[in-house]
């Protein structure tokens, strides 16, 4: 399984080459300021790869890499974050629809949700994922052949928010992850290069449960030739988003005055 970063292109042969990369593609990003003290600095390839580091005092406190996703908004209700990194929400079927699932998700704009209260009782979510463990099969035909006549069949457009719950008795300081299990079927195919590593990920679009459409990037490494329209990928993914929040104006304006560092 490759590491989140890898999703994206971004291959790392060591802690020096991580660092000299992250800082060096925070300070390449854009910046704007959420707090006094707070900063929000994002990156974004041409592939589609990002980076999103929150800074306080130049001090690097919250790193994510993720997708930019261009997929529908998905409406969502009772947005909430559980810890410093993951917000819990529900994901709707339409907009004053019915609940699909409760999900948890990092938050590309958590920084701007937490400095504003840490919920939000509706919105719309942009909803993006990175493969951890995945598999293709050429059409629902051939993923239901796949499974197990013994076992439980899983429909070609299944959802389980795995990070949600756990197997075992969850302790009490234990909080949500980001994960979740799906299946959907691919309905576009791209390999983009991170062009600033020079590396190759496979960028698709999946449509999974409630038609619900969320692009998720996969390293070559774990999956060496793309997989085509029409296939049908499941497996065990990261899940980021946006929500879209902007900070107040005067965050704004104070973030024209501030650098996180100079050059």
């Amino acid at each position: 399984m490759s590491s989140h970063f890898e999703a994206i292109g971004i291959g790392v042969t060591g802690q020096d080459e991580f660092g000299e990369k992250v800082v060096s593609l925070i300070g390449a990003g854009t910046a704007r300021q959420i707090t006094a003290k707070i900063s929000e600095h994002v990156w974004t390839d041409p592939s589609g790869a990002r980076l999103v580091a929150q800074i306080r005092n130049r001090e690097i406190e919250f790193l994510l890499p993720c997708l930019a996703g261009t997929t529908p908004a998905v409406p969502v209700r009772d947005v909430r974050l559980v810890d410093d990194e993951t917000a819990m929400l529900e994901l709707l079927d339409g907009v004053d629809g019915e609940m699909v699932c409760p999900v948890a998700v990092e938050l590309e704009d958590r920084a701007v949700l937490a400095h504003s209260g840490g919920r939000l009782e509706i919105g719309s979510l942009v909803l993006a994922a990175l493969a951890e463990d995945v598999t293709v099969h050429a059409d629902a035909e051939a993923y239901f052949a796949s499974q197990d006549d013994d076992g439980p069949k899983f429909a070609a457009d299944f959802f389980i928010p795995s990070g949600t719950f756990s197997l075992a008795e969850r302790s009490p300081d234990q909080t949500p992850s980001a994960h979740a299990l799906f299946a959907g079927e691919v309905i576009e195919v791209d390999t983009p290069v991170n062009t600033f590593t020079g590396k190759a990920f496979h960028r698709i679009r999946v449509r999974t449960i409630a038609k619900i459409e969320l692009d998720v990037a996969i390293a070559t490494t774990d999956l060496e030739h793309p997989p085509a329209r029409g296939n049908i990928v499941t497996g065990t993914f990261f899940l980021t988003g946006s929500l879209g929040l902007e900070p107040t104006e005067s965050a704004e304006n104070s973030s024209k005055r501030r650098r996180w560092f100079r050059r």
